[in-house]
């Protein structure tokens, strides 16, 4: 135990917080009022018009939010910048820093910025919605750069980034123009085979000589975007042809100047936020509020906040408290604050990889590879060591290495009493830690390792960048050499995804302590461990089969990883197997390279050339307008759906008066209220537009309700209260047969020759016979519909834009 030096109470005097709030936005100072805690970031610039920031799936999984911030760093005493997530941000998060968005790296009127040149002229875009988020992930990479990245650190930025129609190619190869790269790596070819003056085309593989020479302004290959140049001369500007030149926004010199204050603001429905600058005011603050939930990246909380609608009262920034962002190296160890960034943390330990022995940084190496592949580089740049710990999630991808690794947590309470408490001591239940409400997270120490200790870590997800773990697990194993055995000393074996919390194989751990590290330890083990970690049949998430076999092979795949570790070691009396070698290798995907190549058969017209579309500067700029980003008019209405929560249900009675009864409510309407046809469809009009009796899924459309704002509009939708019947679901084919039940005409077939004669005819060469089952599918709601609706000659003409791709469909019902 220990205690705060300076143990004396410190009031929370009202002189001690300020009210006032300053922002920048692209270059423009911003006062932001009190009243904005409930803000995110994305709902503020969106507000003030810099709507080329767009909304995608709300969950920081998308990248098409993608903002750079930036702020000075008196500890590096230079402006750091980074990629962020607008969606998940609190808008008071950002006080006292640059916001830089899409609009103000590059326009039309003042010149494209090269990155948004590059991006239009390879073709980077196709619906442009995703657009912003890839040109602002780049932005920030370049201005954080002191040198020209890397292929590797450019796929790496992006890997918070989704497009879901143009492919990844073209924006990979806009990308790579500003990349410091060998030529060599697009080809087989030697660079030593090369005549002078020759290199090596990246859309051909081949040698040619397209490179311009130093000085001149002339480049011969024009139809393509890869032959190892720059866009920066070429970009012009729309309206006087003058060339782009440096206009980066610079670090606004008021806010070098500006005293940092510790903040006490408000937002809607009394929501408070606070953000202390001293540990001892950040302990008071959680005495007061024991619920209130402590912030850095907002990563876990906007999500609950936004999505699953929980209601927090008090929310307490801690990002600017000194002892949460320590980052010691000592004697024994690495001391981590809990507020510290993941991306700090990574570069921590890949500076400690390179500088320090390689046997006590094993464990360093285990956390560099899980935290290459746990989110995006927007949600690392925010993520806090600490949040991810405190969230207890199941399927956090550090816990199990935290537990495995021997670190201890530093946890203080209100008093300043400091206690230690052990990894694997510290998760006690589905998202519950050994806390107390007035204790936080203060560090964590992560110990060295020592000479033939070895720690790994394993994630199996369904795909590897930014995707949630199936299941993880972190491994430790500590050997010692007494002749020609090797003694397992101590082990620890953590798993994630198998249960409601980050789990030990303790009866796994005991039974291998103290044997010899032999193929008849791992037999033994690995049934043991089948009765050690146990997924029930009904476990959440499914897959249970694939779960257990993953606890197996990841053990499996461990004990060959540190056999081969000690590979050429006496005591090693067998070595892995070629064949197994795969299974010990760390993944490594080489740099994305492609190419396109086209002929021009007719010159002289665009079809058949690899025109940039019209609206590619229009949308790498932001300019782009969607319907969302229309303005809306004065005393404007929002609606928002009121949508089934059931997948087979009868409709008994919907009670509305809930809805009736919000704040700002206008109207609601339901299939009864529907003035036409109640029926739409894609081609047979087989479908209800407001479900009347019955309903067949989760999210089908019921009702509608209008208010005046959209939050209040989905507020009321949510307070509708509905009953149901539930009926039997039918979840495969065979089920629908059982149970006739059959889409309506929908015989329909396409004949050619005989099928019967030609089976029976014995002149078939091969005749495959099954059945082929196909699952559900996981889906990510990525881009918002949304639809914009306004009549005029009071009411009898009717105007629309609708993010709809079938317009002439909405003409149809409209007439």
């Amino acid at each position: 135990m220990g205690s705060l030096k300076n143990e004396e109470k410190i009031e929370l005097m009202g002189e001690e917080w300020t009210e006032e709030a300053i922002l920048y936005v692209n270059g423009v100072r911003k006062v932001l009022p009190d009243g904005l805690a409930h803000l995110t970031l994305i709902e503020y610039l969106r507000d003030i018009g810099l709507t080329g920031t767009k909304l995608g799936c709300g969950e920081g999984g998308c990248g098409a939010c993608t903002v750079m911030v930036s702020h000075y760093d008196k500890k590096l005493k230079k402006c750091v910048h980074y990629a962020v997530n607008a969606c998940l941000a609190p808008l008071y998060s950002v006080e006292g820093m640059h916001v830089i968005t899409v609009e103000g790296v590059g326009n039309r009127k003042h010149g494209l910025h090269p990155i948004q040149e590059s991006f239009a002229r390879a073709h980077g875009s196709q619906c442009g919605f995703c657009t912003p988020g890839f040109i602002m992930s780049m932005y920030a990479l370049l201005r954080s750069s002191q040198t020209a990245p890397t292929e590797e650190q450019i796929e790496e930025c992006l890997a918070g980034n989704l497009c879901r129609c143009t492919g990844y190619r073209p924006i990979v190869d806009a990308f790579r123009v500003f990349s410091k790269t060998n030529d060599a790596v697009y080809t087989n070819m030697s660079s030593l085979s090369l005549k002078e003056g020759e290199f090596v085309c990246p859309s051909t593989g081949k040698p040619c000589s397209c490179r311009p020479e130093i000085g001149s302004n002339v480049h011969p290959c024009k139809e393509g975007v890869a032959c190892g140049r720059s866009y920066e001369p070429v970009s012009y500007s729309e309206i006087d042809g003058s060339t782009y030149t440096e206009k980066e926004l610079i670090f606004p010199p008021d806010l070098l100047l500006r005293k940092l204050n510790p903040l006490k603001l408000s937002g809607f429905g009394g929501l408070k936020w606070y953000r202390p600058l001293e540990l001892q005011h950040l302990l008071e603050l959680k005495l007061k509020y024991p619920d209130a939930k402590l912030l850095v990246g907002n990563s876990e909380v906007g999500i609950e906040m936004r999505l699953k609608r929980m209601q927090y009262q008090v929310l307490i920034s801690v990002t600017h408290v000194p002892e949460l962002n320590v980052l010691s190296v000592k004697d024994d160890g690495l001391e981590i604050g809990a507020a510290v960034r993941l991306t700090e943390l990574l570069k921590t330990f890949r500076k400690l990889v390179n500088e320090r022995p390689a046997d006590e940084t094993s464990s360093c190496k285990a956390f560099i590879e899980q935290l290459k592949w746990f989110a995006g580089t927007q949600i690392k740049n925010v993520a806090s060591v600490g949040g991810n710990i405190c969230t207890a999630s199941p399927i956090s991808d550090l816990n199990p290495l935290w537990m495995a690794s021997r670190a201890k947590f530093q946890i203080i309470d209100s008093k300043g009493n400091i206690r230690m408490a052990l990894a694997e001591d510290f998760f006690l239940g589905y998202r519950k830690v050994n806390m107390a409400s007035d204790e936080i997270l203060l560090s964590i120490f992560l110990p060295w390792t020592r000479r033939f200790e070895f720690v790994k870590e394993f994630k199996q997800a369904h795909r590897r960048e930014d995707d949630i773990a199936i299941v993880n697990a972190g491994m430790r194993v500590y050997l010692e050499e007494k002749g020609v055995e090797l003694i397992v000393l101590d082990a620890s074996i953590a798993y994630g995804g198998v249960a409601p919390l980050s789990i030990s194989a303790s009866k796994t751990k005991e039974f291998i302590i103290g044997k010899n590290w032999t193929q008849e330890l791992l037999q033994s083990a690995l049934k043991i461990l089948q009765t050690d970690i146990v997924i029930k049949e009904d476990a959440p998430g499914g897959m249970v089969e694939f779960r257990r076999s993953l606890t197996l092979s990841f053990f499996f795949k461990f004990f060959l990883w540190v056999s081969h570790q000690m590979d050429g070691n006496k005591s090693v009396k067998e070595s892995v197997p070629s064949t197994h070698l795969s299974a010990v290798q760390p993944f490594h995907r080489p740099s994305v390279i492609g190419s396109q190549d086209y002929d021009i058969i007719k010159h002289g017209t665009s079809v058949g050339s690899p025109e940039v579309h019209l609206s590619a500067k229009l949308q790498v700029t932001g300019e782009a307008e969607y319907t969302d980003d229309t303005p809306m008019p004065s005393h404007g209405l929002h609606a928002a759906l009121v949508m089934s929560r059931k997948p087979h249900a009868r409709i008994l009675s919907i009670d509305d008066s809930g809805a009736r009864s919000s704040p700002g409510f206008v109207g609601i309407y339901f299939s009864e209220d529907v003035p036409g046809d109640n029926t739409i469809g894609p081609v047979v009009y087989d479908e209800e537009l407001f479900a009347s009796e019955v309903v067949t899924c989760v999210g089908q459309v019921i009702g509608v309700v209008v208010a005046d704002t959209h939050e209040n509009a989905k507020l009321a939708a949510r307070r509708v209260h509905i009953e149901y019947e539930e009926l039997p679901a039918i979840l495969s084919i065979q089920d629908a047969i059982e149970a006739k039940s059959f889409h309506p005409n929908t015989e329909k077939r396409l004949n050619k020759g005989d099928v019967d004669i030609c089976f029976q005819s014995g002149q078939c060469d091969i005749i495959i016979e099954g059945e082929v089952h196909m699952g559900g599918q996981e889906h990510f709601y990525l881009e918002p519909h949304s639809s914009f609706v306004w009549t005029l000659d009071g009411g009898n003409e009717v105007h629309m834009i609708s993010s709809t791709q079938v317009s002439y469909i909405l003409f149809e019902k409209l007439e």
